[in-house]
């Protein structure tokens, strides 16, 4: 969010400003008088200041209006790379997050493949278990525990 009057304009402005205050002031002021007289003898002091005020007092006007213009984009500097830092920080933390989840999800998918993989295998044995039973002969099983419910009822029972 930029600060209200500190922004390219503002810096755009400041220029038109200086263009227009280096010029005398009578430009801007026809009827202002120069005073191009001889110094009086109470203003002749250790400080000789024969600038009319009207230019004395535009100049003030421009180095105000070029410290708040800095101080503005200054202030509007440092509130940008804060933000930029706070972004940079939040994107890292994504980053991160983004990368353990992907760390995780290789897990579940390498998990995945593996319950696959036994489930196969497991479903191949059973197969060919069920088909070497059917193409078995049928020959009487070695255990008695073997046999099926229906081995059982068909034997003959012996009577002593």
């Amino acid at each position: 969010m930029a600060l209200t009057g500190c922004s390219c304009g503002g810096g755009v402005l400041a220029t038109a400003l200086v263009a227009l205050l280096l010029l005398p002031a009578h430009y801007y002021v026809p009827e202002l008088e120069e005073t191009t007289g001889i110094a009086s003898p109470e203003r002749d002091s250790w400080l000789n200041f024969d600038c009319p005020p009207f230019d004395v007092l535009l100049a003030t006007l421009l180095a105000v209006w070029a410290t708040v213009v800095y101080l503005c984009d200054w202030i509007q500097r440092k509130l940008m790379e804060r933000r930029i830092l706070k972004v940079n920080e939040h994107l890292r933390e994504c980053g991160d997050r983004l990368r353990l989840w992907d760390e995780r999800q290789e897990r579940v998918e390498a998990t995945l493949r593996l319950v696959q993989s036994a489930t196969g295998e497991y479903n191949l044995l059973a197969w060919l278990l069920l088909r070497r039973r059917r193409l078995l002969p049928a020959a009487s099983p070695v255990c008695f525990f073997d046999k099926d419910l229906d081995d059982i009822d068909a034997e003959p029972t012996h009577d002593v």
